[in-house]
């Protein structure tokens, strides 16, 4: 009998294996919510990432994590490549492939997992008036990434884009005079010209948006594993504040 029951614990523990999860995150590092560019650094990946690891740790699940382009993570996650992805607004067009943590139908404020703004950078001594809706003076385009929401967002205010491939990209578009000004999130901007303080630029105000950013999942992830995409979403609102609070400090030094 001892033996039987020796055998039936072991299989219960092998049987038992946490829930698999592909997370798909953009390959530019945007501090202090996620950094590293090629590989996520192993003691101070950001605090998104961290509060995306406690959470998975807390429900079970078994997290992996990949980088990617903005534009390639977005359709591997709409192919069902990726299970979910991390960092993303809300948007309708993501809405119909992508499942977001809903609250009567509208995003669910108190689960997103950073909220951050995007702000315009301009070359020292331009000539662009910027009131949070107008913007006047361009004589070119707006640098932009690929594949992020903002283009939609500058397109609704009529201000015409030029989307690139990297944050660099765009701001040594900017420091030569192919582009007027670049909008791109703002601890992103504030660090990459902290570490390149010899471009001569300015970071204009007000922010052009400011958007709460999620944990999302594929249509397919989330119905195969409803209580598991539920499970994280409660533990990133309810781990969010008290985590950030004890780390944020780590990455800001």
């Amino acid at each position: 009998m001892r033996a039987i029951l020796t055998v039936a614990c072991l299989c219960s523990l092998a049987c038992h294996a946490a829930t698999p999860l592909l997370l798909g995150l953009g390959d530019q590092a945007t501090p202090p919510y996620k950094l590293g560019e090629a590989t996520l650094p192993a003691t101070l990946p950001g605090v998104a990432v961290e509060l995306l690891q406690l959470a998975a740790a807390n429900c079970d699940v078994a997290l992996r994590i990949k980088l990617l382009p903005g534009t390639r993570m977005l359709k591997e996650l709409e192919n069902g490549d990726l299970d979910g992805a991390g960092l993303l607004s809300y948007t309708a067009e993501r809405a119909a492939y992508a499942a977001y943590p809903l609250q009567n139908g509208k995003p669910a404020e108190a689960q997103r997992l950073a909220t951050l703004s995007y702000v315009l950078y301009a070359r020292a001594g331009h000539r662009l008036q910027w009131d949070g809706t107008t913007l006047q003076g361009l004589n070119r385009k707006v640098g932009t990434n690929l594949g992020w929401s903002i283009n939609l967002d500058l397109a609704r205010l009529g201000i015409p884009a030029e989307p690139a491939s990297s944050v660099e990209q765009n701001f040594l578009k900017l420091q030569a005079g192919r582009i007027d000004a670049y909008a791109t999130h703002e601890p992103l901007g504030d660090s990459y010209l902290a570490r390149h303080d010899n471009l001569n630029l300015v970071k204009l105000q007000p922010p052009v948006v400011s958007k709460s950013y999620y944990l999302i999942f594929s249509r397919s992830y989330a119905a195969r594993n409803p209580a598991v995409a539920a499970c994280l979403w409660r533990q990133v609102g309810a781990q969010r504040e008290r985590l950030y609070q004890q780390r944020m400090h780590d990455y800001l030094d």
